[in-house]
């Protein structure tokens, strides 16, 4: 799992995706051309794309496999607002619950992992 601010890591990271890997696309407007650019380069490249948009006619929508909508509201004044975000994270959190369930071992091996890889960070 990948998730990288830079559009241009973006771009690499979605070019080496291959058949079975996914990639999440998150756009509010799903109008976003470097969202929707790195979501069809990863297309391309033979990877499942997952949109998160609030409009379900939107360029991301055309170059996803699956699209999961959220319904918030934004205003010009307003746009970026915390509600819109809060309604991606929670989409992306009930994605992360349902892939950890259906990898159960999986999951709580790296969960132990994880959490033996920062216990000596805590006082």
């Amino acid at each position: 799992m990948d998730a990288n601010l830079d559009i241009h890591i973006q771009a690499i990271s979605a070019a080496n995706l291959q058949p079975g890997d996914v990639a999440v696309g998150i756009s509010y407007s799903g109008s976003n051309k470097d969202t929707v650019a790195t979501c069809s380069i990863a297309k391309q490249a033979g990877a499942t794309v997952v949109s998160i948009t609030n409009y379900a006619k939107s360029p991301i929508t055309s170059v996803s496999d699956i699209v999961l909508l959220t319904s918030a509201k934004e205003t010009p004044l307003r746009s970026g607002a915390l509600t819109s975000k809060i309604a991606q994270l929670h989409v992306l959190d009930i994605l992360y619950t349902a892939v950890a369930i259906q990898l159960k071992e999986r999951s709580l091996a790296s969960l132990n992992r994880t959490a033996h890889a920062v216990l000596d960070k805590l006082y």
